[in-house]
């Protein structure tokens, strides 16, 4: 009867190591969703939730304008969640509220939360996110806006609307950036497995008391500004490709007050903080890992087990 008993857990465990692998192999699938895009839309009035109209890389608009402008996805499959750092300068707009139940929250049965950083932002570098918790997973696929931002032109100046991935501490090496989830826990459009979003990216600009620049804004990584200290608006410039914002330094933003800037890359937010400059998702791999290195060791004790029996009944 022991040695009925000891087969069987001895079978569950390989029937689990078995799905784990298939879940880790089902990962490579998101290489295959090469056409997906992520980007800004500054001028939203043809996108619905679930269809996007043509895309605009740049609006000009007037000191004290408030304005709404879209973070889209194109031909996604499976999404359950998401994360992207909106880059912009300080000096020119500011983010006023944004609104994220949109794409996702067109699925029948989705539970979408809203995990996005508080306003107001301080840094320069909003983080919208959400995810959908529905149960059964409702995960959506296709294209349309994922959230909306609502900004207030406060300066004159050209500010980037970028997407980009951003370089904390200017290593070289990405710290913060876009990320796209499936249901079943891969990382979306993600080639080299660093969890961030490897697919192309539309970034846009936004022209406040002058005309829009004629250079297209192109995705690539942001270099976080090396003093900690705020810097002074200057005279107008146009931001070109790969422009780090002129705002403070990382810092986190809480709902009702100011946190002091601090040097390097972003701390932790304080109790009660809806900001959190760091993806939950993209721990995935860490965890999968843990779980494999546990299924592992219980493989290999039910293995000695059964062979431990064996022996007596001998």
């Amino acid at each position: 009867m022991k040695m009925m008993l000891a087969s069987a857990a001895l079978a569950g465990v390989v029937f689990a190591l078995a799905a784990l692998a298939g879940g880790l192999l089902a990962r490579g699938y998101s290489a295959a969703q090469e056409a997906v895009t992520i980007g800004v839309d500054v001028e939203p009035a043809g996108n619905t939730v679930t269809s996007l109209g043509p895309i605009d890389a740049c609006i000009s608009v007037s000191t004290g304008d408030t304005f709404q402008v879209d973070v889209f996805v194109t031909d996604v499959v499976d999404l359950l969640a998401w994360e992207t750092y909106f880059v912009y300068d300080m000096s020119v707009i500011n983010v006023v509220s944004r609104d994220v139940m949109m794409f996702q929250a067109a699925n029948a049965g989705s539970n979408v939360f809203d995990v996005s950083e508080g306003l107001p932002d301080i840094d320069g570098w909003y983080r919208a996110a959400a995810v959908d918790l529905a149960d059964p997973p409702a995960p959506d696929s296709g294209s349309g806006v994922v959230a909306r931002l609502t900004l207030e032109a406060v300066g004159t100046g050209v500010s980037p609307a970028s997407l980009s991935p951003i370089d904390v501490n200017g290593d070289g090496k990405i710290d913060l950036g876009p990320s796209l989830t499936g249901f079943r826990g891969e990382s979306i459009a993600d080639v080299d497995g660093d969890g961030f979003f490897d697919g192309p990216i539309s970034n846009a600009q936004i022209a406040v008391d002058t005309a829009c620049p004629d250079a297209t804004p192109v995705a690539t990584p942001t270099t976080a500004p090396a003093s900690p200290s705020p810097v002074a608006p200057t005279t107008p410039t146009v931001e070109t490709p790969g422009i780090s914002p002129t705002p403070e330094t990382p810092a986190i933003a809480m709902p009702t007050e100011t946190a002091t800037p601090q040097p390097g890359s972003p701390t932790a937010a304080a109790a009660g903080s809806t900001e959190d400059e760091g993806s939950g998702w993209t721990s995935g791999p860490a965890i999968i890992g843990y779980a494999l290195g546990g299924l592992v060791a219980l493989f290999l004790a039910g293995t000695a087990l059964l062979v431990a029996m064996r022996r007596r009944a001998r």
